[in-house]
């Protein structure tokens, strides 16, 4: 008997398996891990999860106040999104799709916030100035918070659209996923955007 041509044709165990996918997964694509995922492979949903909740949580806390709140819709987001990742025929719509559960688990807060506020309690949306990091100067945070004022003149759709391209950093693509309309949609709703909070500011880029 050819012992080692035996032994190569044994199933590796589950947990190399495992390891050995995480260790190549810098080099799969969305596609690749979302096909894993869909098959139901556990080390995949994890990878995905690693190389997306930046993006997730970036775009809620641009939205949100508290922290805490932020985590809970990063939880929420991708449990969500791992249920429904059977649903998700195009992968290459993968970052847009998150950002866009992220954005409905953020609006209900939001719509909480308005019950709320409705018997007496203040609920208002996250300042940018609130956002700013320890070192920032004076001037850096009255910039910050005239941008604030600009932006609470905004529509919600408008102002949501203006946050992920600008501060989030979203590509367009990915903003037109998350906020559910077409891309020619969300070029005009971040021009209109652009306009009014400039008019707003006086001018000023």
């Amino acid at each position: 008997m050819n012992v080692p041509a035996a032994l190569a044709c044994l199933t590796s165990p589950p947990d190399v398996l495992v390891l050995d996918a995480r260790r190549s997964s810098d080099h799969l694509t969305d596609a690749t891990l979302v096909r894993r995922a869909q098959a139901g492979e556990e080390w995949a949903h994890e990878m995905l999860y690693r190389r997306h909740v930046r993006l997730v949580a970036n775009s809620a806390r641009r939205l949100l106040r508290d922290d805490a709140e932020v985590d809970d819709v990063v939880q929420e987001t991708f449990l969500i999104a791992f249920e429904k990742i059977g649903s998700l025929l195009d992968a290459e719509v993968l970052r847009g799709w998150l950002v866009k559960i992220a954005l409905s688990r953020v609006h209900r807060r939001f719509r909480w916030r308005r019950f709320v506020a409705f018997f007496g309690a203040d609920g208002p949306d996250a300042v940018l100035e609130e956002q700013a990091s320890r070192d920032a100067s004076p001037e850096q945070r009255a910039e910050l918070a005239l941008l604030d004022r600009a932006l609470l003149q905004l529509p919600r759709p408008l102002r949501t659209a203006w946050i992920l391209r600008h501060v989030v950093g979203c590509q367009l693509e990915d903003v037109a996923t998350a906020c559910g309309c077409s891309l020619a949609t969300i070029k005009r709703r971040i021009a209109e955007a652009d306009a009014k909070v400039n008019e707003h500011l006086g001018g000023a880029p």
